[in-house]
């Protein structure tokens, strides 16, 4: 029954593209307002997909990660009692990046960063380094707009894409 629902539907939006004469469609075009209207309403559903796919990761994961206020989900396994890392210092970490489906964008790459400040670091990797202490393994469910952005890396990670970060502070 859900078939026949189903293919019924698809036929019937299918006749709807057809055009039934050969007139060449007219388009009217969009005020200002209607235009902003429509990019606000398609950057929406981006986002809401995002979000969707975020909690489908975490949801598959098992781990209770922890928002931190700002789209971005941190899980940390234990704490390692280190020393908190200070905002102005560099940390040394082993770093592994995916997307939430599985795609490998580094593996182990040892890497050293400003805590803030460094143009080389994604925001959101800044966010959880804040927060962390010396010898900590992190996490780090990484939005779009505190990764890499409307743009990607301009090399490997896709636009619009969320990351996972798989941290370990060295020093």
């Amino acid at each position: 029954m859900k078939k026949v629902l189903l293919l019924s539907v698809g036929l019937l939006a299918l006749a709807a593209c057809v055009r039934q004469s050969g007139e060449p469609e007219q388009s009217t075009p969009l005020s200002a307002h209607e235009m902003r209207e429509r990019l606000i309403e398609q950057n929406r559903a981006v986002l809401e997909a995002e979000r969707g796919d975020i909690q489908a990761f975490m949801d598959s994961s098992g781990l209770t990660f922890e928002s931190t206020g700002t789209g971005m989900y941190v899980w940390t396994l234990g704490s390692s009692h280190g020393p908190a890392i200070d905002t102005a210092q560099r940390v040394q970490l082993r770093v592994h990046v995916h997307g939430l489906h599985g795609e490998v964008f580094s593996n182990g790459l040892r890497q050293e960063v400003a805590v803030l400040r460094d143009n080389d670091a994604i925001w959101g990797l800044q966010e959880a380094l804040i927060r962390a202490h010396v010898g900590d393994s992190l996490i780090c469910i990484v939005p779009a707009h505190l990764a890499h952005g409307l743009a990607g890396d301009l090399a490997d990670i896709p636009p619009l894409t969320p990351l996972v970060y798989y941290l370990r502070i060295l020093q």
